[in-house]
């Protein structure tokens, strides 16, 4: 009976090690599987809003030159519009009548960065429209950052020329 007892205490000692290890691993593993999750979220946000920013420079580019021919004599009523928003994005066109409408991803925000005296500062509401020539509505050159609620520096950023070239920042993050 010694001997059972004995045995029965390496086992509880065996469990509880196991048990310290996988606790250990744990620290480590979960935050590791958070940040992996917050960066396929912005990802694919990122991807989604390339793809919709594209699709309205061709659209625009395509339909204004046909719209303008069909009475589409103000610049409102001729191209396509995206409005953002911190958490989704519309396509509107005509008299503002509602394309498309995307939600992002709960946690993922969109904004405009821009510097102001050293400093990075955030617009969350941008109207942007793509002229007949592909350009887009703006001066100068336009940065949106996708992030994280509250990890701005893991974020993509995403750059419109004034020329229209529109590109996607790869491998660093949106704060840096």
């Amino acid at each position: 009976m010694q001997l059972k007892g004995q045995q029965s205490g390496a086992l509880l000692l065996d469990v509880l090690l196991v048990l310290a290890l996988l606790m250990i691993l744990s620290t480590h593993a979960i935050p590791q599987a958070a940040r992996f999750y917050r960066q396929a979220e912005v990802e694919y946000e990122a991807e989604q809003l390339l793809a919709t920013l594209r699709y309205c420079q061709n659209t625009s580019a395509i339909t204004a030159d046909s719209a303008w021919g069909y009475g589409a004599k103000e610049p409102i009523k001729r191209y396509i519009y995206l409005q953002l928003f911190t958490n989704g994005n519309q396509l509107l066109a005509g008299e503002w009548d509602i394309i498309a409408n995307h939600q992002y991803l709960p946690g993922v925000k969109v904004a405009k960065v821009y510097q102001e005296q050293g400093k990075n500062h955030y617009d969350d509401s941008i109207r942007l429209y793509f002229g007949a020539d592909g350009r887009p509505g703006i001066t100068g050159m336009m940065t949106l950052c996708i992030y994280y609620q509250g990890y701005p520096a893991e974020g993509k950023k995403i750059m419109i020329s004034e020329g229209g070239r529109i590109r996607m920042e790869r491998g660093t993050g949106a704060g840096k």
